[in-house]
């Protein structure tokens, strides 16, 4: 049982990377302004993960509510993925005492 709770958390953990980094890579190029308001973030900076993170989330206060709309699926996708990650280490934590 263990082993399909890790198996489950470490597959959402690549999805939700593969995800996330695709999302960074292509927001850019589909909302500039939104992205040089942003303070034009780098996808591998400590920094840029945090910001998109944010933007993610629906945490960041820079971002107006209706502005993602083309990227809602995408969005969806990497919280989804980012929810079994946490569920699969939280249960696998708890499992293993």
């Amino acid at each position: 049982m263990l082993n399909i709770v890790f198996l489950v958390a470490f597959v959402s953990v690549f999805t939700y990377l593969i995800a996330f980094f695709r999302f960074t890579r292509r927001f850019p190029k589909l909302f500039p302004e939104l992205w040089r308001t942003l303070g034009c973030p780098e996808s591998l900076g400590l920094r840029g993960q945090s910001t998109y993170l944010g933007v993610v989330l629906g945490m960041e206060s820079k971002v107006p509510k209706g502005a993602l709309q083309e990227v809602r699926g995408e969005i969806l996708t990497i919280r989804v993925f980012l929810a079994l990650t946490v569920v699969g280490f939280v249960t696998a934590a708890f499992m293993t005492g």
